[in-house]
């Protein structure tokens, strides 16, 4: 027997995840901010730093909807 998680419980799950990618968002930036990587790593750094933002912006499309409900 499967149980659909409360609303509240997913606001909380999804806020806590966008405070995380926001944050190793963070550390990504300061990471090619500094110049000490190689080329080829910043490059990969800047692939996942998308993929963060992508991540974000689903997240907070999904808090908006549950904020209104």
């Amino acid at each position: 027997m499967t149980f659909k998680k409360g609303i509240k419980r997913q606001i909380e799950e999804a806020e806590h995840e966008m405070d995380d990618c926001i944050e190793a968002k963070e550390v990504l930036d300061n990471a090619i901010k500094c110049s000490f990587l190689f080329d080829k790593h910043s490059l990969e750094c800047q692939k996942w730093i998308k993929e963060y933002d992508r991540r974000i912006d689903y997240l907070k499309n999904f808090l908006e909807g549950a904020y209104n409900e």
